[in-house]
């Protein structure tokens, strides 16, 4: 699939969450926000841990070892996107702190959910994040696996922090995490 498809089915989903609101665009972006850590937490537990393909569930993808993040998430693009995945996302980027915090920067040649919008206004998305929604959806996604294999980490955050509709030359989305603390 390819990104400009992406950005079409998640446009026409916002239209429809503007109208049922009756709302601006932010209400309709906060709304779709809350809804995929929802959706996105119930398909991606479901994909680690049931059999998809010959027997075989995802959970043979994951690595416990926090290095290999990075690897895992552009493996995660492939399989969303295909085999042109390099052509929308850069190699993910992981700082880890000395106190095991850290974060890992995901940034975009194109972002999936603003290509080829032209009649958007900055004014328009006012104080959320247009590409909000896809962090939301990448911090689910690594939520998800750090708790199906009961990692020592927590996804404190993921925003969107460099944005094409507000002007910034690529899109870029950074996911924060923490040593789960000790009770």
């Amino acid at each position: 699939m390819n990104v400009l498809g992406l950005g079409l089915m998640m446009r026409e989903l916002l239209r429809d969450y503007r109208e049922v609101l009756g709302g601006t665009l932010e209400n309709a972006l906060s709304e779709f926000e809350k809804q995929i850590k929802v959706q996105a937490a119930e398909v991606i537990s479901k994909l680690i841990s049931e059999p998809i393909m010959m027997g075989v569930s995802m959970s043979y993808a994951l690595s416990r070892d926090i290095n290999d993040l990075p690897f895992t998430t552009q493996a995660m693009f492939h399989g969303m996107i295909g085999k042109d995945y390099y052509k929308v996302f850069e190699y993910p980027k992981l700082t880890l702190n000395q106190d095991g915090s850290g974060n890992l920067v995901i940034r975009m040649k194109q972002c999936i959910m603003c290509a080829g919008i032209n009649d958007i206004a900055k004014e328009e998305i006012m104080k959320k994040d247009y590409g909000g929604t896809v962090a939301t959806l990448f911090g689910t996604v690594i939520k998800e696996a750090w708790d199906y294999m009961e990692m020592p980490y927590q996804v404190l955050e993921a925003k969107e922090t460099k944005c094409f509709l507000r002007g910034d030359p690529y899109g870029e989305i950074t996911i924060i995490f923490a040593p789960k603390s000790s009770k």
